[in-house]
């Protein structure tokens, strides 16, 4: 392995190891499943109506993952960058189509991971498994939390906790992107921005 490929998995291990302990031989067999990808700005990972063929964690870079409606309107669902892992895993899982686009916003390097090696790779790492079904847990609290916030905050309310939760990326944003993150019109995100600064 090269020493950017080794630089690669070791931030992979760093996140693993927030949430289980791993030893180099175990890191050794994780790292065997996965294979580097690189992606430039503006280039699509997943397209609606195709189906996701890759799980990825993000090692560097920024994405946008949303979906159209019926009027044009995009909706976007979240913004997966450093350390998070990016797809869309109702498609991966069932191998429907998914109703999702995911670009990337950033040149961003990713490791992916084929369904079959994700099944071979839980049933082969008692850690592994582990630290997935902490992510699993982790993102479904976090889904029913957005759902709640939407429907029960105010969008002032909701930037707040945009601000929080994305600290690391809001300034690599445009307006218009986290405008349709929070469900409100590009025009009235500017307004909440100026009263949020002054």
């Amino acid at each position: 392995m090269d020493k950017e490929s080794e630089r690669y998995f070791k931030k992979f291990r760093s996140h693993i190891e927030k949430h289980v302990k791993i030893d180099e031989s175990e890191m050794a067999v994780i790292s065997g499943y996965f294979a580097i990808k690189r992606m430039r700005r503006k280039t699509v990972l997943l397209e609606p109506g195709n189906i996701c063929r890759l799980e990825n964690f993000a090692v560097s870079g920024l994405f946008q993952s949303s979906v159209l409606d019926e009027s044009g309107k995009v909706h976007t669902l979240n913004f997966p960058h450093e350390d998070w892992w990016v797809g869309d895993f109702k498609s991966f899982s069932t191998r429907s189509p998914s109703i999702m686009r995911i670009e990337a916003l950033e040149d961003s390097v990713l490791l992916e991971i084929s369904k079959s090696s994700l099944d071979e790779l839980l049933a082969n790492s008692l850690p592994f498994a582990k630290y997935f079904r902490i992510l699993s847990e982790n993102a479904s609290m976090a889904a029913n939390d957005r759902i709640i916030n939407q429907m029960s905050q105010s969008a002032e309310q909701r930037y707040e906790m945009f601000c929080g939760k994305y600290a690391a990326v809001k300034d690599r944003l445009s307006q218009r992107r986290i405008a349709s993150f929070l469900g409100i019109s590009p025009e009235y995100f500017n307004q909440l921005d100026k009263r949020k600064k002054s």
